[in-house]
């Protein structure tokens, strides 16, 4: 499955490495890709390992505001 969440609170590149670091590392995560300038970060992962509120639970505890 693929998920395109609305991430607020990316200000750089940085920021953009750090998402992708720390979902990255989330079980059954296979890619994921972000823009600080789009406010975008898309997730391709395993439903059966990875939750789409695990991986905003991850986001959120970067400092970033996953917005609907």
């Amino acid at each position: 499955m693929t998920e395109t969440l609305h991430v607020t609170g990316m200000t750089c590149g940085g920021c953009e490495n750090a998402v992708k670091r720390a979902v990255g590392k989330l079980p059954g995560v296979s890619e994921v890709t972000a823009s600080h300038q789009e406010e975008r970060v898309t997730v391709s992962f395993d439903e059966a390992q990875a939750g789409l509120d695990a991986i905003k639970a991850k986001i959120t505890s970067l400092g970033y505001q996953v917005r609907e």
